[in-house]
């Protein structure tokens, strides 16, 4: 990869050019002391029931000032382990309810009451524009299909950890409204002319929850668990020769290759590169993370398993400059809290969104749309192509691992009924794409072996590999509605041919669970979300299913570290032809949500085709006055 050019510099709100090249030999790596702030306050996690602090611990020369009081005041209600009993005051106004426990439970400590003691930040300005209306105040109530199984990015795929996480932790990219890739976390970076050196230089007004700024250090930290834990990030950290630390804002990624898609490999995605405190990481190794630290501007409050999961408005979170694009730009937090509730039934949450208990529902089946449409206070709408279901098969099952079964499986299915059983006429296409058509990335490559739909060549093909009625282990899911009714029909197709199968019927938690094991299940049917680009697309020999091929991971390479956009899209061809040719999963169709909700969400974010973010939405009806962070917009 010889395509030299200048560094470029990229910046919050766009990019232009420089002559000068970054020197790779100009700075030296430092050992920076991490600002660690639960040093001083020993016992912080000694009992994550109660807020205490043991005066004894501390050295009597020990003096704050006044930031640093208010950083430590807000570790103690951002840094509370997970495992043990958190802490909330559930009574009141706040919409959740009551504590269910029998003793009262202590107020947490809140670090921003007094506006004139704030930590420093800058304030948002005026408010204008789309935002010119928009009310401060009021708690969102999002109903989801069930319990996220971790709140750690890193260690799972799952859209409802990416849903409610995201709120929390933010990433070096995001994405724009036209899905390209834009600095978040930095407030430039260049690329050194030879495509071997990243230069960070991150935004200066960035804290964590707990109150201390993020750092360099902080990031590194990150990039190197993510690459330790999830195949893009070992795929990058394979090309990665050093990072270089220069000071606090500033870093250096040294590459051993060009690496051309280093900006969207740690970008926002399922399982992407979220930004932790290095003594989080540090404390929970490669374990899921227990103290949920992010400088998002919601922070975590608790997680009442079968009850809510809480966030609430980080109060000195200072928005990104320029404008709104996408998920990019300034995040307003303009809502009090955003409570999460787990609701696996779906006629529960159609009711509950009927009767106001729901502003919004994680998904609905097209089936429970005439339903919605009748009621006046829930707003009901079709959206662009989002994801697609596809049928993951175990490669390292003994019934899975003979090519011919899995061929077998994949001539069997007609997708046209299952798409319809599971969506309805009008929600899903047939495509055989693993990138959408709303992407530079769509091909029809392979698409002889999509929907063939061959009985008679199935039941021989499992004839000849010499299938002796062993039960296929379908796991499936009520939670996702959608996905079970698919399911019912790929198992009556799938005993058409001469399958035997059993279905064992499981929440998503659990499913999410269980598919780690490859000892325990041959087959389950999830949804691929959108992916704008192909590296975003899990198909490395790590990933659930485990399709292991030396050619294909030479090609997964290849198709990371190239520029160029003609060169990666002939490579990714291929991959797809791969795809088709071994039967790792199988791709049924691109479906449309329907999205429900009610009508007091304003600024609904639809500006994308991942999961939604609720920073800039705002509810009507609410008198609660704005934020003490200098922000002015509407009152209603």
């Amino acid at each position: 990869m010889a395509n030299c050019r200048s560094t470029l510099v990229h910046r919050q709100r766009g990019c232009r050019r420089r002559s000068r090249r970054v020197d790779s030999n100009s700075y030296i790596g430092l050992t920076m002391e991490l600002p660690i702030w639960i040093d001083r306050a020993p016992n912080l996690r000694r009992d994550p029931g109660v807020q205490t602090r043991d005066t004894d611990n501390v050295p009597a020369q020990a003096s704050f000032d006044r930031r640093s009081f208010l950083r430590a005041a807000a570790m103690l209600t951002a840094a509370i382990p997970l495992t043990g009993g958190l802490l909330s005051s559930c009574t009141g106004g706040n919409g959740i309810g009551s504590s269910t426990s029998g003793d009262e439970e202590p107020e947490p400590v809140d670090s921003m009451d007094d506006e004139e003691e704030s930590p420093d930040s800058t304030p948002e300005p005026e408010l204008t524009g789309e935002f010119a209306e928009a009310a401060f105040g009021g708690d969102l109530r999002i109903a989801l299909i069930d319990e996220p199984p971790t709140f750690d990015i890193h260690q799972t795929t799952t859209s409802t950890t990416a849903f409610v996480s995201w709120h929390i932790f933010e990433a070096l990219f995001t994405w724009d409204a036209d899905l390209s890739v834009m600095p978040e976390i930095p407030e430039e970076y260049t690329v050194s002319e030879d495509g071997l050196v990243y230069r960070f230089i991150l935004r200066s007004d960035m804290l964590f929850h707990d109150g201390e700024p993020l750092t360099a250090n902080d990031v590194v930290a990150s990039i190197e668990r993510w690459g330790r834990l999830v195949g893009l990030g070992q795929s990058l950290l394979e090309s990665v020769d050093r990072f270089v630390v220069e000071d606090e804002r500033t870093f250096e990624i040294h590459l051993t290759e060009p690496f051309g898609s280093l900006p969207v490999a740690l970008a926002r995605q399922n399982q992407g590169c979220a930004i932790y405190p290095a003594w989080v990481i540090e404390e929970d190794g490669d374990d899921p993370i227990q103290t949920l630290i992010g400088t998002g501007p919601y922070r975590f409050v608790e997680h009442r398993p079968d009850q809510h999961v809480l966030l609430e408005r980080f109060e000195v979170y200072t928005p990104a400059p320029g404008e709104v694009d996408g998920y990019g730009g300034p995040k307003h937090r303009f809502l009090d809290q955003l409570i999460f509730i787990a609701v696996s039934d779906e006629a529960s949450r159609v009711a509950g969104l009927q009767a106001g208990d729901y502003d919004y529902l994680e998904s609905v089946s097209p089936d429970q749309i005439e339903e919605l449409e009748h009621t006046s206070d829930v707003v009901v709408e079709l959206d662009s192509a989002c994801c697609y279901p596809n049928l993951v098969i175990n490669q390292r099952s003994h019934l899975m691992q003979n090519h011919q079964v899995r061929r077998a499986v994949q001539l069997a299915l007609d997708h046209e009924p299952v798409l319809q059983a599971g969506y309805g006429d009008g929600y899903y296409r047939l495509d055989p794409s693993l990138i959408m058509a709303e992407t530079p990335w769509h091909t029809r490559a392979g698409e002889e072996s999509y929907n063939v739909h061959d009985m008679e060549q199935a039941s021989q093909l499992l004839s000849d590999a010499g299938y002796d009625g062993t039960p296929v282990r379908f796991m499936v899911t009520q939670a996702y509605r959608d996905l079970y009714n698919s399911s019912v029909v790929i198992a009556q197709q799938l005993e058409d041919v001469g399958f035997e199968i059993d279905m064992q019927v499981m929440d998503w938690a659990t499913l999410s669970d269980r598919r780690n094991d490859p000892d325990i299940w041959d087959l389950y049917l999830t949804l691929a979300t959108f992916r704008p680009d192909p590296i975003m697309r899990n198909l490395t020999c790590e990933a659930t299913g485990w399709w292991c091929d030396d050619e294909k991971e030479e090609l997964l390479h290849l198709v990371q570290v190239e520029g160029n956009f003609n060169e990666r899209y002939a490579i990714w061809e291929e991959i797809q032809r791969m795809f088709y040719d071994q039967v790792p999963r199988i791709k049924l169709g691109d479906t449309f949500p329907v999205l429900a909700r009610s009508p007091r969400i304003q600024n609904f974010p639809r500006t994308t085709q991942l999961q939604p973010a609720f920073w800039n939405s705002w509810l009507s009806g609410d008198d609660t006055p704005p934020p003490s962070d200098g922000a002015s917009a509407h009152k209603r």
